[in-house]
């Protein structure tokens, strides 16, 4: 399996430097088109009742001017570092609000990056939350601080039999096959533990016949939350990778009282595979 082409938000910077280095990395590794995509946002004019309004307009225009020379400059930035790698390209640039546009733009996309604990996002770069929620596509957040690649080294699937994370396992899997090896891992409550033995053994066996090998690995929920025990477990095997479903309850209810997906972009050090 491959991805046939990847969709990168690219920004200003040493971080989005690093989240296209490593889209450059995949699009060789998969034999992919790689287009980049930079979206400008125009900030609310300053209004001054004194002045009843008679500078918006000119306002407007100015922060359409920047917005457009922001976009300029990340598209001269991902040709210069896309050239050294010799990785076919397509660009796509525009203002507008960023999640939206490149929610559109995922629909020439087989997986879109998009970098985690972003300074730029909402308003100047896509925002995760909004991206899982709106592209309908498998996403990669990357990690401001990227320790190791999500490519040959060891990967941990965070498993939870629900829909988010059946599409997250079946987005990740051309990078599963790529991974040195792979851990399904659980954490349930006690009385969840002799079911949850036979549905992991089904979701090994559907591995296997895609060529990997994963070793089902069942915590026991405790005093920790889930996310927290997910992410020490990646740091234990050295993972470069986490695959996990997204916002499998409201996004309200994770913003407000926590969650797993939440704990994960805030947290993790090595990139998520994220699926909604």
């Amino acid at each position: 399996m491959t991805y046939a082409s990847i969709l990168v938000a690219v920004e200003d910077g040493e971080e989005s430097d690093s989240r296209l280095e490593l889209a450059c990395d995949l699009a060789i590794a998969f034999d992919s088109l790689l287009i980049g995509l930079s979206v400008g946002s125009i900030a609310p004019p300053l209004y001054d009742p004194l002045a009843g309004g008679a500078m918006v307009g000119e306002l407007l225009t100015l922060y359409r001017d920047m917005a457009e020379a922001d976009v300029e400059r990340a598209r001269l930035r991902f040709a210069e570092i896309a050239a050294d790698r010799a990785v076919e390209t397509e660009w796509r640039g525009g203002v507008g609000y960023p999640a939206e546009f490149l929610s559109r733009a995922a629909r020439a996309a087989d997986l879109v990056i998009v970098g985690g604990r972003n300074r730029h996002a909402p308003d100047h770069a896509p925002g995760v939350a909004d991206v899982l929620m709106g592209c309908g596509r498998p996403v990669l957040v990357t990690p401001p601080t990227r320790v190791r690649s999500p490519i040959g080294n060891p990967a941990l699937v965070a498993w939870k039999d629900c829909r988010e994370a059946r599409h997250a396992l079946a987005g990740a899997l051309p990078l599963l096959q790529r991974a040195s090896g792979v851990t399904l891992f659980s954490v349930r409550a006690a009385e969840e533990q002799e079911s949850a033995d036979g549905e992991m053994a089904e979701v090994v066996r559907y591995l296997a016949r895609h060529d990997i090998h994963a070793e089902p690995v069942l915590a026991l929920a405790g005093q920790e939350p889930a996310g927290r025990q997910i992410l020490d477990e990646a740091v234990a095997r050295e993972a470069g990778l986490i695959v996990a479903g997204a916002y499998g309850h409201a996004r309200l209810r994770e913003w407000a009282l926590g969650g797993v997906t939440r704990s994960l972009i805030a947290d993790s050090t090595v990139c998520l595979a994220l699926a909604h």
